[in-house]
């Protein structure tokens, strides 16, 4: 089994596109050659979203995506990515108006939610590349009277997730840089 690390940037959008949280992390496979199998561990860090207008701050918050579970897949014949990987959000902490809404990790997703990642034909586990897909993010629990305007804004269908994954320099922990020809 070989192993791959990768450095991970992408996004995921909030119903349809309305928000997008900024992804950024890290990708540990171990990959089986022959069959084209691996499994691996995601790790993400806090990312922060915010909208302002005229300069003024109207909505701030702090959102941590965790995996519940390894990202298991297969690259196909054909060079196309099929995984899944199980994972709950944390809104970590909200601010509106200069109000503190949210504080505390008790505002979170109530179950996990599955994402299903795929890739366009000819992806290599060797040089990354970029996986897409769509899920429903449920319901959230624990965020005080806010509770139902966060399951409003965020929960349900129709929200989408582009992950570039980038190969690490073994050892050096550094993204791996195109040689020049």
């Amino acid at each position: 089994m070989r192993e791959i690390g990768y450095a991970v940037r992408g996004f995921l959008t909030v119903r349809k596109g309305s928000m997008r949280v900024p992804l950024r992390g890290s990708l540990a496979l171990g990959a089986d050659r022959d069959s084209g199998l691996f499994t691996g561990d995601l790790s993400l860090d806090p990312s922060t979203i915010s909208r302002t207008a005229f300069g003024a701050s109207l909505f701030s918050a702090t959102v941590q995506i965790a995996a519940e579970s390894p990202v298991i897949g297969v690259v196909d014949h054909e060079g196309r990515v099929f995984a899944t990987v199980m994972v709950d959000a944390v809104i970590a902490a909200a601010h509106a108006a200069g109000r503190t809404l949210i504080s505390g990790c008790s505002c979170r997703t109530s179950e996990h939610a599955i994402v299903p990642l795929r890739s366009k034909p000819g992806f290599s586990l060797e040089q990354g590349g970029r996986l897409v897909g769509s899920y429903r993010r449920p319901p959230f629990t624990g965020c005080g009277w806010v509770t139902p305007i966060v399951n409003l804004l965020v929960a349900g269908p129709g929200n989408a997730v582009v992950i570039d994954l980038i190969p690490v320099t073994p050892g050096a922990g550094c993204p791996a840089t195109p040689r020049a020809r």
